[in-house]
């Protein structure tokens, strides 16, 4: 049953709600309905500009909704996070808004249409990382920055920055038909020191299966040792690799790189999959 603040804002509310306004609150608790669908929670705002003067309600975005660009995406890397949201229907039985942030990222990506078609520099803020690069999150919509297109050595871009940090970007492309975002760092960082490692011949390391390569002849498979420093491996014949796979290796040989900034050449022999 919907309380005194529904009451006293539903006018508005309804308004909201016919205008597909964007509204933004963050993320305060996560849970599951009976039907075990989950779904995040937020409070309406006061906000006297769009004529809630009570604020405090109660709004749900289930999963399905949650993001434009990821369906039934981790709700939990959107706890405590400030998002955007539309209000899209008033559950008078349950006593709470209906809300979707998948349908206010279309609205916001769609008002940003040019900007992003024009090289507009924007400021965005780090709210990710994947194998490849990381995700910058630009007024409510996130998109994903390469290694490549943050670095000019393919450095990693989790040696520069951390979850919450700002940084300068504009948009590389725009796919099709999704119309996700890749953005591109306006100022390219590069590694300026060596990396600090330890790695011998005749050891043996654990590390994480980060790309299987067709060499055409062979296959090859990169094994992640440390932050920005991958081994070269034989795909070995007996054993089952995969992505993300922890394994441990056995180092032939270690290489320096041509420049003192570069990572090392470190072949290796997968012998165990942990």
């Amino acid at each position: 049953m919907l309380d005194r603040n529904y009451e006293m804002d539903r006018e508005a509310l309804e308004k909201l709600m016919a205008d597909e306004t964007v509204c933004w609150a963050e993320v305060t608790r996560l849970a599951r309905d009976a039907d075990g669908q989950g779904y995040m929670v937020l409070m309406l705002p006061r906000d006297i500009d769009k004529g809630i003067k009570a604020g405090g309600e109660k709004c749900v975005i289930y999963g399905s909704e949650a993001d434009a660009d990821t369906p039934n995406r981790n709700l939990m890397n959107l706890m405590g996070r400030r998002v955007p949201f539309v209000i899209c229907s008033i559950d008078e039985e349950k006593g709470w808004l209906t809300c979707s942030r998948k349908r206010a990222q279309q609205l916001l990506k769609a008002s940003m249409l040019q900007g992003l078609q024009s090289g507009k520099i924007y400021e965005g803020e780090v709210v990710g990382f994947s194998r490849y690069g990381g995700y910058v999150e630009v007024g409510g919509i996130t998109g994903h920055i390469r290694n490549s297109d943050f670095t000019t050595d393919h450095s990693d871009i989790r040696e520069y920055l951390k979850m919450g940090d700002r940084v300068e970007v504009r948009c590389k492309e725009i796919s099709n038909p999704d119309g996700y975002i890749f953005w591109e760092a306006v100022n390219k960082r590069h590694r300026t020191r060596p990396l600090d490692y330890d790695y011998e011949p005749d050891t043996i390391v654990l590390g994480t299966v980060v790309r299987v390569a067709d060499f055409g002849r062979s296959t090859g498979v990169f094994v992640n040792l440390q932050l920005g420093i991958d081994a070269l491996c034989p795909m070995p014949r007996d054993l089952e690799i995969e992505e993300n796979s922890r394994v441990s290796i056995k180092i032939e040989s270690v290489s320096p790189g041509k420049r003192p900034t570069d990572p090392p050449r470190i072949r290796g022999r997968i012998i165990r999959v942990s």
